[in-house]
């Protein structure tokens, strides 16, 4: 397979943009971002504050700070703030400003979303009931905006302190908005009264499609969309696509029924930002996708080789609606779909307790890449071959693209992964670069189907010119003289290297190879998951890491203590949300007598269980502690964020129900659940250690 790729780099012009109203460290243009003047590639992370324990924050902002993450990006819910006129909670977990400080000493700054619309699957989109009832919200109405000006203005009272150009960065403005640019202009000058001072003002790009020069446009895109209607697996559409394409046909669809898009031209100058990269997906009642490994990091992936220069994921890290208070989405109150009650995990890279899953073992290895191996990739401009087709299904042609400057030197991109489909292996395919003043020739190479992967060609490490390095990059340091660099050994793909025209085989183990004064050192699959530059050495090392200061430490699974827990069956209890079980089959109950002491001298315990039914509620007496959509027949949660509810009753009531061939319960579930099954078996509690690496 040959393919021709024309890269005709530009230099970046400055762009007449008006995104911000603050001197900053930070800057743009039409291609990329900078900080102090250096190109700066933001990596920014959705974690909800309020949906989290606030004693959890640190060690959330500092898995995601593992993960790369070096932004954090947070819905401000109306609702969790001033559900009653003339009421505002600032406290506990809804301490914005608690949230902002901790953000600043750990140098992530924040981009805040503070609508007045949100949506992130909140009852009502955010607004308080008073707002939902009000005639032309989310319009320039007096009434309307008046109400915005109350809420706002109490908010930044919160927020004031941090609006220094170096702490909240950004302020996202409405959210999926679908009528006229002018509102949100509106919407900026009221804020713009009340005092906010930001870097950029931003908005998603969807549906509008015209870019303003006053906002940021933000992208995004998601691995599948469990707000879709219909109870079948969805077709393939490129979601995971090396493409050109910035929007992105599916996201938004359940509020924007149909709203039309306009060209593509219109951001060929504005630079590439998204918002809402999803690793992961909040399941729905009605669609259950499962996010694999690849699903988690294959979209974010995509839109990075698609010259992407702002990933922005959501969510990040995962969270839960706060017990007892009602605030998720649901149709009772006019939403097209049913969300837990509490749980909001989001299958994101960390989860709503803290663990670092696979994917985001593997977007640590991206976002490491973009950090410490090559800083000015967002300089690369992408480049591509032309799709001889559209069509999602087509698999005959190879989704690739490059990232290059004018000297040649670049990466090259390449995905065969979509989900829902079977790509072929692709057998020596060769990739001609034609830049203006030089042809690139990439080495000949067979693909396996399923491959996400990049290499570096051109590049210079140390004293050496490396033709091409067949392995994807992670991380480089230089210490005393010497270049070192690590690599992934991609599964099927032999990794080698060539200097001067000639190839040479390179061994996989982490001793790697020395070439004049660079030391390359290919890691297998497995292996290279574990990497992590720990005070700048490299590590392999299992479990979720958290790095303090000079402090680090591994999270991970200990002692199994199932054997000193008392669970069993129980008879049927009166309890409140029995709607919320979304099922008519018949209900089961058990009972969990748990220690007093369980969590005395222990950072956590996990409950892991072994789950046939559709959903699974979970109660300390009248109180609905916790809930879970079944998407993989288990079913886990943490202790540590219940123990005031544990120190007043040391059982929890578990309440669960069936899926059934007809009626609410007749869902789509991509890992399938047997029909009428309702068992939950506690398979194991894990002691959960830290230990100080």
């Amino acid at each position: 397979m040959q393919i021709t790729i024309h890269a005709r780099p530009q230099p970046p012009k400055p762009g007449d943009f008006q995104y911000g109203n603050i001197e900053s460290p930070y800057g743009v243009n039409t291609q990329y971002f900078t900080k102090n003047g250096k190109p700066f590639l933001p990596v920014a992370g959705e974690l909800h504050f309020s949906r989290l324990p606030r004693e959890r924050w640190r060690e959330a902002l500092l898995a995601m700070r593992e993960c790369g993450v070096n932004t954090v990006s947070t819905y401000v819910f109306w609702n969790h703030h001033n559900e009653e006129k003339g009421q505002f909670d600032f406290s506990g977990n809804r301490d914005i400003a608690a949230f902002l400080s901790l953000c600043r000493s750990l140098s992530l700054p924040v981009v805040l979303r503070i609508g007045p619309w949100c949506h992130g699957e909140v009852v009502r989109g955010g607004f308080p009931k008073r707002i939902a009832r009000m005639p032309r919200r989310r319009t320039d109405a007096p009434r309307y905006l008046a109400a915005v000006r109350e809420y706002w203005q109490r908010l930044f009272c919160e927020v004031e302190p941090f609006l220094d150009g170096e702490t909240v960065i950004g302020l996202q403005l409405e959210n999926e908005y679908t009528g006229p640019t002018s509102h949100l202009r509106t919407l900026r000058r009221l804020a713009e009264e009340i005092g906010f001072r930001v870097p950029f003002f931003t908005m998603t790009a969807w549906p509008s499609g015209v870019p303003d020069r006053e906002f940021l446009p933000m992208a995004g895109g998601y691995p599948d969309a469990p707000w879709a209607r219909g109870k079948k697996a969805l077709a393939p559409n490129n979601r995971f696509a090396i493409t050109p394409a910035r929007s992105e046909d599916e996201i938004g669809a359940d509020l924007l029924r149909g709203a039309r898009r306009k060209t593509e031209n219109a951001y060929s100058d504005v630079p590439y930002a998204s918002c809402e990269i999803g690793p992961g997906n909040q399941v729905t009642q009605h669609r259950r996708p499962y996010i694999s490994e690849k699903d988690g990091w294959g979209v974010g992936f995509a839109k990075f080789a698609s010259g992407m220069n702002w990933l922005g994921y959501y969510m990040f890290c995962g969270g839960a609606n706060p017990p007892g208070s009602r605030l998720e989405e649901n149709r009772r109150t006019g939403y097209p779909n049913n969300y837990p009650v509490i749980d909001y995990d989001f299958q994101a890279p960390i989860s709503r307790y803290g663990e670092c899953r696979p994917h985001g073992d593997r977007l640590r290895l991206l976002h490491l890449f973009a950090e410490s191996f090559e800083p000015d990739i967002c300089t690369m401009q992408p480049f591509f071959p032309t799709w001889p087709s559209a069509s999602p299904r087509d698999t005959s042609f190879l989704k690739c693209s490059v990232r290059v400057n004018d000297a040649g030197y670049g990466y090259f991109f390449c995905s065969t992964y979509e989900k829902g489909l079977l790509y072929p292996d692709f057998s020596d395919v060769r990739v001609r670069v034609q830049l203006p003043e030089k042809t690139v020739e990439l080495p000949a190479l067979d693909i396996p189907a399923g491959s996400i992967f990049f290499y570096p060609f051109g590049i210079r490490l140390g004293r050496v010119r490396f033709d091409y390095i067949l392995a994807q990059p992670i991380a480089k340091t230089v210490q005393n003289g010497e270049t070192t660099c690590w690599f992934l050994a991609v599964p099927g793909v032999a990794p080698r290297y060539s200097v001067g025209g000639r190839e040479y085989a390179a061994p996989v183990k982490k001793a790697g190879v020395r070439v004049e004064d660079v030391r390359l050192c290919f890691l297998p699959d497995e292996a290279a998951r574990q990497f992590h530059l720990l005070r700048g050495e490299a590590r392999l090392i299992s479990g979720t890491v958290l790095q303090d200061g000079e402090q680090a430490f591994v999270v991970r699974r200990g002692a199994d203590i199932a054997g000193t827990l008392d669970f069993a069956p129980c008879g049927a209890r009166r309890l409140p949300c029995a709607h919320e079980l979304y099922s008519h089959g018949k209900r089961r109950y058990y009972r969990l007598k748990l220690p007093g002491d369980i969590l005395t001298g222990r950072r956590d315990v996990e409950l892991e269980f072994a789950f046939s039914g559709l959903n699974v509620q979970v109660f300390s007496g009248q109180t609905l502690l916790n809930d879970h959509f079944n998407i993989d027949s288990r079913f886990r949660m943490r202790l540590r964020e219940y123990q005031s509810f544990l120190e007043r009753d040391d059982t929890l009531v578990f309440r669960t129900v069936p899926r059934t061939r007809f009626g609410v319960s007749n869902v789509y579930c991509e890992k399938p659940l047997p029909l009428y099954e309702n068992t939950l078996r506690l398979l194991r509690a894990s002691v959960i250690e830290a230990e100080e690496i």
